[in-house]
């Protein structure tokens, strides 16, 4: 029954959702039935969510991770013939989001670099912001900040690793004129 249950899956789901999907697009980039070789990548990585607008604006800590809440959700790499092809996000009762192919190849290379710094998958972590993502390690008192070239360009810094301070005050910075039009 274990199969049984793994194949029914809530990101089991999600891959076939993914795969149909595809297929219906049929996909210039890959022959035809490409997307029926995919599969979930071996690894997940946890979500976490956000504080509110005004919680990271009254933040005054250095520590990213004070501004996260843990959520239910775990994001995949859809993978076919080792190469990512997209990201599923699923949480424990079914599948929540799909993303598509250079987000998953930006997020897979972001998860290589973070991964080198963690013991274990646990410690690294997903987080969005305005839509785009970032990957923390957390590892013991310390931690360490990737952003994805989408939430670089939004927040203004490099991509890749980065300093926690420096996305805190570049997201207070983005909310800040938000915060103010709504006042």
């Amino acid at each position: 029954m274990a199969g049984y249950a793994a194949f029914n899956s809530p990101e089991q789901i999600g891959l076939q959702d993914f795969i149909q999907i595809h297929q219906q697009q049929k996909d210039k980039n890959l022959a035809g039935d490409s997307f029926s070789a995919a599969q979930l990548s071996e690894f997940s990585i946890a979500i976490d969510a956000t504080a509110t607008a005004e919680q990271i604006q009254a933040y005054s800590d250095a520590s990213f991770k004070k501004l996260l809440q843990p959520t239910n959700e775990r994001l995949w790499f859809v993978m076919i013939n080792g190469a990512p092809e997209g990201i599923l996000i699923a949480n424990d009762k079914k599948p929540v989001k799909m993303g598509g192919k250079n987000r998953s190849k930006d997020l897979l290379k972001l998860y290589h670099s973070a991964r080198g710094l963690a013991a274990n998958d646990e410690q690294v972590r997903y987080v969005e912001f305005e839509g785009q993502g970032l990957l923390l390690v957390l590892s013991g008192e310390a931690e360490s900040v990737f952003l994805s070239q989408g939430l670089a360009s939004l927040l203004q810094l490099p991509e890749g690793q980065v300093q926690p301070r420096e996305v805190i005050a570049k997201m207070k910075a983005r909310i800040a004129p938000t915060s103010a039009q709504q006042e």
